[in-house]
């Protein structure tokens, strides 16, 4: 069954535009045009919105639900480069580029979004120039979370990175109600994908939280009963450079301190002791 897709109209949708945050330096002028371009449209679980290739169009925004933004390695794993949720933008990158699709979008949940088409949106940023640096914000904190997500891949064992994905995943989730129990929507496969670890040593790390009763491993979910003991335990993410470059080590041989010299771990020995 095809997506259900109906088109917005007028002021009486302004309530819906406040919602993203690429849209809240816009003014009620600009809010109400972006009103009768948008379209909303209802995705199911599972169901493909594109795929790596495609033809770059459009721009998404996530009214309600969560996307999984992935691209395939070179010997075809699946490796996810987040996860979207409400009121975040997706697409807008080849989309803007003019090329084709460099990711593939999928919904991890039934979702609704927004589409708007490529001139549309050119012809909104022309008119209104306080969206595009919006734009350009969302894309500093997309840039900023890769570079985090790497840091954690280098710097972090696989149980630290599962508590950090966790507690990014769920932040939106308790944003009123900070300590209640939260369902976060997403398999051990996908939380193993974005964290850049094995299936396997993903679920040790979850069984481990579950035997402290921080979370409940549930079907195509995780349950976590205990955000506050999850935060309490979170690992400070160290510099990509304190990783590489290592620590200094004293050799005593015979009695004798000889110099302190430093020691140098390549990146691939570095993921290597943390995987």
């Amino acid at each position: 069954m095809p997506p259900v897709t109906e088109v917005s109209h007028g002021s009486s949708k302004l309530w819906f535009t406040a919602r993203f945050d690429l849209l809240q330096a816009m003014n009620k002028q600009a809010q109400h045009r972006f009103n009768a371009i948008v379209r909303r449209s209802k995705r199911r679980r599972g169901e493909w919105v594109f795929v790596h290739g495609d033809r770059a169009d459009s721009i998404y925004l996530v009214q309600s639900g969560r996307m999984k933004i992935t691209a395939l390695s070179e010997d075809g794993h699946e490796v996810v480069h987040g996860i979207v949720g409400p009121g975040e933008i997706f697409g807008d990158t080849s989309t803007l580029l003019g090329i084709p699709r460099t990711t593939s979008a999928q919904a991890l949940e039934a979702s609704l979004l927004c589409e708007i088409n490529q001139k549309d949106f050119e012809s909104l940023l022309t008119a209104h120039p306080e969206l595009s640096l919006q734009l350009l914000k969302s894309v500093g904190l997309r840039l900023q979370k890769a570079e985090a997500q790497l840091l954690k891949v280098i710097c972090h064992d696989v149980s630290t990175r599962v508590r950090e994905a966790l507690i990014d995943l769920m932040t939106v989730e308790t944003r009123i109600h900070p300590d209640q129990p939260v369902r976060i929507k997403i398999t051990q496969q996908d939380l193993a994908n974005l964290i850049g670890a094995s299936r396997q040593k993903t679920w040790e790390a979850l069984k481990e939280l579950e035997d402290s009763s921080v979370l409940r491993l549930m079907y195509r979910s995780i349950l976590v009963i205990a955000p506050h003991k999850l935060r309490n335990e979170r690992t400070p993410v160290y510099s990509v450079r304190s990783a590489i470059v290592g620590s200094t080590f004293v050799a005593r041989r015979a009695g004798t301190k000889e110099a302190t010299r430093p020691t140098t771990m390549s990146t691939a020995d570095t993921l290597a002791n943390v995987r």
